[in-house]
Formats: C-alpha cells, sequence, structure tokens
C-alpha cells in the first residue's frame, strides 16, 4: 500500500505555530492508480502549475496535453505525463470540523468536489502524492504540494519548510522511464513575510530553499527535477534563486532563459514559477515552456488559474547507462 512519510521540523523560535498549523490540516495521501507502463518511451512529458487552490481546470489540462493539443510545439500525444501541482485542493474527513484559527485567510470554495485532487486522480486513472500545507480559512478542507503521474510513483516523501508567514510542505517522488530514474519535487513558497525585517519574505524563502536543497540531496546522482512556485519578489536576483543556480540547478538541456517574462497572469505580472532539473546524467534534452490558454495571452485568467503552466519535455540518451531495480 502506498503511503507518504512527512518530515516535520522541530518548531524553534518564530516556528512556534507550527503543532497548531499541522493538527488544522488533513491526513497526506497516496494513491495507487497508474497502469503498468505499457511502452518503453526514452521521453517524458513534465507539467508543473500552481492551480489556485483548484480553480484551474487540471483534470482539461492533463487531457489536452495527453491527447496531443500541444504536439505542434514538441509535446506528442502518447507519452508519459507527470504533473508538479501547488495551490491543489482536498475536502474530505481526514480534515478536522472545526478551523484552530492556523489557516490562510484568502479563501472562496471554487469547482467543488470535481476539482478536488483525489477526485482528478481516479478520473483520470493517475498515481497520487499529496501533503497538505495549511487549510483554507474555517472550510472543512485543505491546500498543498502534489505529483500526479501516468507512471508509478516511488519513495515518495514530503518535508515541512522552515516557518514563515504559513506552513509549507514540499513533495517528492520518483519515476522510472527506459529503465531510468528521475526524482521529481513540487514545491511553493512563501510570498512574503511574517515580520517587519522581512517583511518581502526574501530571508524566508532563502531559508525555504537551503531546506528543500538539503532533502534533495542528490547522493545517487539521479537527476532531480523541481517544480516550484518560488514567489521570488524580486526574481532572478534573489539569494533564494541564486541558491538553486549555485546548487546547479537549469532552466533546460541545453540552460537557457527563459522566453517569457511572467508567469503569475494578475497584476503586477511576475516571473513567480520555475520548472528546473539538477544534474544531466542520462537526459540529452529537456525543454521548458509556458502554456497560454489564448495566443496573445489575455483573458483574466489562465484556464481557470492565476498562473500559468509549464511543460517541459524530457528527452534520455539512449546511450547512458540503465538503473536496474
Amino acid at each position: 500500500m502506498a503511503e507518504l512519510p512527512v518530515i516535520l521540523r522541530k518548531p524553534i523560535g518564530s516556528d512556534a505555530p507550527l503543532p497548531d498549523w499541522r493538527a488544522n490540516v488533513g491526513e497526506p495521501l497516496a494513491l495507487e492508480l497508474a497502469p503498468p507502463p505499457d511502452s518503453e518511451e526514452r521521453s517524458l512529458l513534465v507539467l508543473s502549475w500552481n492551480v489556485w487552490i483548484g480553480r484551474g481546470d487540471l483534470a482539461g489540462l492533463f487531457r489536452a496535453i495527453r491527447g496531443g493539443a500541444y504536439a505542434g510545439a514538441g509535446f506528442p500525444a502518447g507519452l508519459p505525463l507527470v504533473a508538479l501541482v501547488q495551490e491543489a485542493y482536498r475536502a474530505d474527513e481526514t480534515v478536522r470540523a472545526t478551523s484552530n484559527g492556523c489557516s490562510a485567510r484568502d479563501f472562496s470554495s471554487r469547482g467543488g468536489h470535481e476539482r478536488q485532487i483525489a477526485a482528478i486522480a481516479r478520473r483520470l486513472a493517475l498515481d497520487l502524492r499529496y501533503a497538505p500545507s495549511m487549510r483554507n480559512g474555517s472550510e472543512r478542507s485543505d491546500r498543498g504540494n502534489a505529483i500526479l503521474s501516468s507512471l508509478p510513483l516511488e519513495d515518495a516523501a514530503a518535508v515541512e519548510l522552515p516557518f514563515g508567514m504559513q506552513r509549507r510542505v514540499a513533495v517528492s517522488a520518483t519515476v522510472r522511464i527506459a529503465g531510468r530514474k528521475l526524482r521529481l519535487t513540487s514545491a511553493h513558497l512563501d510570498p512574503r513575510g511574517a515580520r517587519a525585517r522581512d517583511l518581502l519574505g526574501i530571508a524566508g524563502r532563502r531559508a525555504q530553499v537551503r531546506s528543500l536543497l538539503e532533502s534533495m540531496h542528490n547522493a545517487d546522482g539521479i537527476p532531480r527535477l523541481l517544480g516550484a512556485d518560488l514567489n521570488l519578489a524580486r526574481q532572478r536576483r534573489e539569494p533564494a534563486f541564486r541558491a538553486l543556480v549555485e546548487a546547479g540547478f537549469v532552466t533546460g538541456i541545453p540552460a537557457r532563459e527563459p522566453g517569457w517574462g511572467h508567469t503569475y497572469h494578475r497584476l503586477p505580472r511576475l516571473l513567480l514559477d520555475w520548472l528546473m532539473v539538477s544534474g544531466s546524467d542520462g537526459i540529452s534534452r529537456m525543454e521548458v515552456q509556458r502554456l497560454d490558454e489564448h495566443p496573445r495571452d489575455t483573458g483574466r485568467y489562465v484556464f481557470g488559474s492565476d498562473h500559468h503552466p509549464l511543460l517541459a519535455r524530457i528527452d534520455l540518451d539512449p546511450d547512458a547507462g540503465v538503473v536496474h531495480a
């Protein structure tokens, strides 16, 4: 039976409220629904998206990608597909009936049951690992990071990041494709700080990235993919982003700068979302594109969310060594 262990931090200093934030969310969720792979594809599609507490039409976009809607952009139908999801929405009986006050304030119900992350996994027959970060106000629901996959997910784990403004929990899991392993992580950092001396949250995000990098330590040498809403107030000048670059994370193979100026669709338009890889052994190419609902990037939202999705195609090197079970 699938499990999702959560590594918790010992509350110190400003982390004192952490036990109350933990008590206000439901249990981690692990579902094994993906059928066994029926081909030996050497390419994988990875989607990273902040779905705005379930408002984004994740199921619809997943179907569109799998059906070849973006084949002309280099993302053909039929390839294995993994989604690294931020602000996934969940409501079930594991969430306590009443709130203790430690929760997100900005929430209104949208989409209903069909936008719940578990319902999407069941509808599309996908493996799921979901770890809640925080409760949605007084409603009996929570939000957090998730991984959805058409390939079986292995060795899943979640790690609680240093507390700043709100509780944050990143989720990681491993997939195998063409005999190779890839480690995937979905994360979401604080948008701002809780203290006057760190109102923009710069110091808090730096601490969260350091903790994230420690949890992603690459002792086995397999590639690490990070899909994250980094909430960078100062964009690529922030210490948090520089720490990722110094740790070897790049935005593609070969490395290239994003060709888009923003991923947060509302005002002010900011470049908040990233899909990066560290350790290219076995990967011959990785190309990331931003998905737009409208050709001219108009409209209030993007597929229902206030963030653009990022989609990557990863091609494996057929001459690289195979990692055996």
